[in-house]
């Protein structure tokens, strides 16, 4: 029977789930980063495996105050289970050419792995989280930096946070060619916006850094929205982070 892995990505605003198993995610689950109650993490983590506990148990974050309740949480309901916890200094499947790797997110740690597995080298990830970020890894497969710039999430929230007047928005097709309302103006200006900032750091990377070809993948919760209207060719990869942390779980752990 092949082991089994739950794989647990926290981000900023979410954290997902999954169960990692002969190099594929077999099921996924979403709960918010928020929420710290160890014995509802703990439910959702049993409601995830079923009848048949992992082996292991691995983590990648973003979030250093939410490990904790994570790791209680398993406890709880795997108490045999091995745990991992993804940083640089593990085996990751790619080299590292960066000044300080300590400093890397570990989810960009892993979408490095799990892309080069999939797509081979040179490859950049695009991650469409809270923030959207773009991993390089060279043609020698080494990760050697990236570019971070504002998610969408936070382009909705930023006019409503720093005007009186302008309301929360969120994702939502604009009916006209100009914003008809205030609440259209600022979505087409969101949505419009962060497409073209995608477009001009992709262009900006590919003139400066001069390889002939470079393989684009696409992940994250906003990634296929996005992309359709971009007219960019990347490839959607929905579960490539999680991927990748039962990818490095398996490197280091030969058990």
């Amino acid at each position: 029977m092949q082991k089994t892995v739950a794989v647990i990505d926290i981000g900023n605003t979410s954290t997902t789930l999954g169960l990692y198993r002969a190099g594929r995610i077999i099921k996924m689950d979403r709960v918010s980063t928020g929420e710290r109650a160890w014995g509802g993490l703990a439910r959702r983590l049993a409601r995830l495996a079923g009848q048949h506990a992992p082996e292991g148990v691995a983590v990648a974050s973003v979030v250093p105050t939410a490990i904790g309740s994570w790791r209680r949480a398993v406890r709880r309901v795997w108490p045999k289970a091995d745990w991992l916890e993804v940083h640089h200094r593990l085996n990751l499947g790619v080299g590292i050419d960066y000044p300080r790797p300590e400093t890397i997110g570990a989810d960009r740690l892993c979408n490095a792995c799990a892309a080069v597995a999939r797509y081979g080298a040179p490859v950049i990830v695009v991650d469409f989280g809270t923030a959207v970020t773009f991993d390089i890894v060279s043609p020698a497969a080494k990760y050697i930096g990236g570019i971070i710039a504002p998610g969408l999430p936070l382009m909705f929230s930023y006019l409503a946070e720093k005007t009186a007047l302008l309301p929360r928005i969120e994702w939502g097709r604009g009916i006209h060619d100009v914003g008809k309302s205030t609440k259209e103006a600022m979505r087409l200006g969101a949505i419009w916006g962060y497409r073209g900032l995608v477009r001009e750091i992709e262009a900006e990377l590919n003139r400066r850094l001069g390889w002939k070809r470079i393989t684009y993948c696409a992940t994250g919760g906003y990634a296929s929205r996005i992309m359709r209207g971009t007219g960019l060719a990347m490839k959607i990869d929905k579960d490539l982070t999680l991927y990748g942390i039962g990818r490095i779980y398996e490197l280091n752990r030969t058990r």
